[in-house]
């Protein structure tokens, strides 16, 4: 679909610095990063291990927040948000697909793909059928 010019990106960042202390020094991780990614984009992050990649995701998700610069999400931005703020923001626009499994390992996967549904508000009927589409989509 294509972005009209009066929406926000999805990712903005400007001049995104964010280095990480090391005893009494500092570490650059990011130096001066301007990224834009507008809705509907897809875009792989791609580089060596420790080149920056899961803290480029950490700062757009809101998880971590820049050294300098700014990082706006849905054309909000994040820097000043508290950490209930970003939060909530990441709850409506964010999601992640991990390496590894994130799961409850008390819940079933029913309940694992529930327990967001349910988070955002979303009436259990509505939610249940979401899951069951989903599982059914992938075979389970």
């Amino acid at each position: 679909m294509p972005q009209t010019t009066s929406s926000p990106p999805a990712i903005d960042f400007r001049a995104v610095t964010k280095a990480y202390a090391e005893g009494s020094s500092s570490r650059p991780v990011l130096v001066d990063v301007d990224l834009t990614v507008r809705a509907g984009e897809f875009v792989a992050v791609v580089g060596a291990s420790g080149s920056g990649k899961s803290t480029l995701l950490n700062l757009a998700a809101g998880i971590d927040l820049p050294t300098a610069g700014d990082v706006a999400l849905a054309g909000n931005t994040i820097n000043h948000l508290s950490e209930r703020g970003r939060t909530l923001l990441r709850r409506s626009r964010v999601g992640f697909v991990f390496q590894f499994f994130n799961l409850i390992p008390s819940l079933t996967v029913r309940d694992n793909l529930l327990l967001p549904l349910e988070l955002c508000g979303v009436r259990r009927a509505e939610a249940l059928e979401r899951v069951q589409e989903a599982l059914k989509a992938v075979g389970l």
